[in-house]
């Protein structure tokens, strides 16, 4: 490496050369004239006197030319950088840095030159690769992101100040009932919810028009719960009025929740009048007896009777309150004991006929010839049944037919209740043993039930390893069908 103090800037360099070749010049000019003049002869010669300076000076411009030749290749390289990265882009910069040369030359500037351009393509290099890197990974990230945007199970939608997507996941076109969400981007957002949804829920999204604010509302399909209930938030991203912006909309799926709700709400009308009535009767028949004290025998013995029918239905209802309980903690369980079939059904039936004989019902009754002893939860199954044999007494009109078989294979067990009664639509025939559910029938609304028993029906038939199908048509009967396994 040249040493640092022999070196001589490009000035002082420039600056000594030109007054060495000029001083020579000079020098030579003054020496041929004098020469001349002594000779005589210097007008004769005066080509020559002029010439030969003016040889010089031009050997000093090549020797000039060469010393800055290095000097002006640098110079034209850095304005092509300067050109290149004038934008501020890395890639400018980038092309900029890779089109520099070295120069080929021990001269301590180019020498210099040489140094730096090495230092700037590693450092170049280094800043591609970590360019490299940092778009891979924000790359990375933005896949990972897209696919939680995508997979998420609340619809969210991105719109801009005029209420058109711009954005939108998989879910949100989904509930609008849209295969491909793509097809969406550009539509009005609030046209496409309003020819979905009622009028009342359409009034809602029209109001959404007239504030600026974050909203929340409640939207239905229709004036049917279960066709569809979805709640739908817009978030303004800006809460300038006058310049609104972007906004995020979510639409959520709450259906499941409002049936839930009503069904509850049902379930404590329902249960409300289940107690009342019975305590109502109970009162009122104790009351005549400790009142009256001339109450013949026969008529005492059946107000005695009404009371212990009336207490037996308040203590099924609240078994049956406990059971669901149980059912939903997950802690309902059961034991199994070989029971005598024949000897449960007559229990269960006896404690049916009076209801059916007071409808004045055809009540028939018929069992395989050899039932097999079954393994399992006496107390439990009999429930089960005792709801299957109720409910299609209370569901038949009075004259009409309950018919109850028993049938049995090597393996199962087959306890068939039939009727004539309302039957059940095909859009509640899935619900029918989900819990609290009841028929919108107002003829089924007209009868007192909970909603519980077929489900819990259900559940006892799933502990034992069996099962509970139906079949029904409205307005012609219905069919209940528990398959129970014999161990």
């Amino acid at each position: 490496m040249i040493a640092a103090q022999s070196y001589r800037s490009l000035t002082q360099r420039l600056s000594e050369q030109y007054f060495l070749f000029g001083l020579a010049g000079l020098f030579c000019f003054v020496l041929t004239a004098v020469y001349l003049s002594l000779q005589g002869s210097f007008l004769n010669l005066s080509v020559a006197a002029i010439g030969i300076p003016l040889g010089l000076l031009l050997i000093g411009s090549f020797a000039l030319r060469r010393t800055s030749h290095w000097h002006e290749n640098i110079e034209r390289q850095l304005t092509h950088f300067a050109n290149g990265s004038a934008d501020g882009t890395g890639q400018g910069a980038g092309q900029s840095v890779a089109a520099l040369r070295p120069l080929p030359s021990v001269d301590p500037f180019a020498t210099g030159w040489n140094q730096l351009l090495a230092r700037v393509k590693e450092h170049s290099d280094w800043n591609g690769v970590e360019r490299r890197l940092s778009e891979a990974l924000h790359s990375q990230q933005a896949k990972r992101w897209e696919g939680v945007f995508q997979n998420l199970s609340e619809g969210i939608a991105i719109c801009d100040s005029d209420g058109q997507i711009i954005q939108l996941n998989r879910s949100f076109a989904t509930l609008l009932k849209r295969a491909d969400s793509k097809s969406l981007v550009g539509l009005k957002i609030l046209s496409l919810l309003s020819d979905l949804v009622d009028e009342p829920s359409l009034e809602r999204i029209r109001g959404l028009n007239s504030c600026h604010a974050t909203q929340v509302i409640e939207i239905n399909r229709s004036s049917d719960l279960s066709q569809g209930v979805w709640r739908l938030s817009r978030i303004m991203q800006s809460i300038d009025s006058s310049n609104p912006g972007d906004s995020i909309w979510t639409l959520r799926d709450i259906t499941q929740q409002k049936l839930a709700e009503k069904a509850r709400e049902q379930f404590v009308f329902t249960a409300t009048h289940e107690l009342r009535t019975p305590l109502a009767n109970i009162r009122a028949y104790a009351e005549t007896l400790s009142l009256a004290g001339d109450i013949p025998p026969a008529q005492q013995q059946e107000f005695y009777n009404t009371i212990n029918n009336e207490a037996t239905r308040l203590a099924r209802f609240v078994d049956e309150l406990l059971n669901i309980s149980q059912m939903e903690a997950g802690a309902i369980t059961i034991e199994k004991h070989e029971i005598q079939l024949d000897r449960l059904l007559d229990e269960i039936l006896a404690s049916q006929r009076p209801m059916s004989n007071e409808k004045k019902q055809t009540f028939d009754y018929s069992v395989a010839p050899k039932l097999p002893k079954v393994i399992a939860d006496k107390d439990k199954l009999a429930a089960a049944l005792t709801n299957l044999v109720s409910n299609a007494i209370k569901y038949t009109p009075d004259g009409g037919k309950v018919t109850v078989k028993v049938d049995a294979d090597a393996s199962r067990v087959l306890f068939i209740v039939e009727d004539s009664g309302i039957g059940i639509s095909a859009e509640d025939l899935p619900k029918l043993c989900s819990k609290f559910f009841r028929s919108s029938d107002e003829r089924v609304r007209a009868i007192v039930g909970s909603g519980l028993g077929l489900a819990f029906s259900q559940e006892v038939a799933r502990l034992h390893g069996g099962n509970i199908s139906i079949r029904s048509q409205l307005n012609q009967g219905s069919c209940f069908t528990l398959e129970l396994p014999i161990r």
